[in-house]
């Protein structure tokens, strides 16, 4: 991500993602999309002129980095904060993804039928959801913050759960998360997916990861397999060859046999 100018009303930075293909205005005291968002969106890879879905798709940032890349696919997002909601929307018009993107308000948490979007009508899910446990991080005085990084009792299963009602048969689904939840994350989706492939993100060589992408297939039963590591960055803090191709130039994460 490239930082840039901030917006004239002072609200909203104005940032460049993938090398400066795209710039997303993000509200400077809510939620932030960085390396996590453009991580999340080189893990889609759906069919010719497939439809992702990403839930909790904030400013659009995930979304509109997996358009840049798929020119022929097609993105719906479903975001709770209405104002992030027209934000992605605006966001799409100005990089000229507004005809494939279509963001949409929606509560995960809630009954699946207050979406109203046909169930299973997905190739894939693309998802990163709330980081942090209540109690478990001090409290964040920006609501919409705090909604993106706390959540309560079950949610990621809710979450996991609104992915696999999203998703056709044989799809894929694909949850970016803390690397010291990986147990929690995969016991969730391990109840509705199989053939999970876990990619451990590393900031160098020699240090543990801090993220994990986890992509798993709708009505499969391989068994997990953990995969080499995407390392960020080398002992002279010089962007890794890898991540240089994804966070720079929107290239796809390679998943193996299950199609990532």
């Amino acid at each position: 991500m490239q930082g840039g100018d901030d917006d004239n009303a002072g609200a909203y930075s104005h940032d460049g993602f993938l090398g400066g293909k795209l710039r997303l205005r993000q509200p400077r005291d809510g939620f932030r999309s960085g390396h996590d968002a453009v991580l999340l969106a080189a893990s889609a890879d759906p069919p010719q002129n497939g439809h992702v879905a990403e839930l909790g798709s904030g400013a659009g940032v995930a979304s509109l980095c997996f358009l840049a890349r798929r020119h022929d696919a097609h993105i719906t997002g479903i975001e709770f904060d209405s104002e992030l909601v027209a934000l992605a929307q605006a966001n799409a018009a100005a990089n000229g993804l507004d005809e494939r993107a279509h963001f949409r308000r929606g509560d995960i948490a809630g009954a699946f039928g207050d979406l109203h979007i046909v169930a299973n009508s997905f190739d894939e899910v693309i998802a990163n959801p709330p980081f942090h446990d209540v109690g478990s991080v001090p409290e964040i005085d920006n609501a919409g913050k705090a909604r993106a990084y706390i959540g309560a009792a079950g949610t990621l299963d809710n979450w996991v759960k609104c992915a696999c009602a999203l998703t056709r048969a044989g799809g894929f689904i694909s949850f970016v998360h803390r690397a010291d939840a990986l147990d929690r994350l995969l016991t969730v989706m391990h109840k509705r997916l199989g053939d999970l492939r876990v990619l451990p993100i590393m900031p160098k060589p020699h240090q543990a990861a801090t993220r994990v992408i986890v992509r798993g297939k709708r009505d499969a039963r391989a068994p997990v397999t953990l995969l080499p590591p995407l390392i960020l960055q080398d002992e002279n803090a010089q962007p890794s060859d890898m991540a240089e191709a994804v966070l720079r130039h929107g290239a796809a994460l390679a998943f193996g046999k299950n199609g990532g």
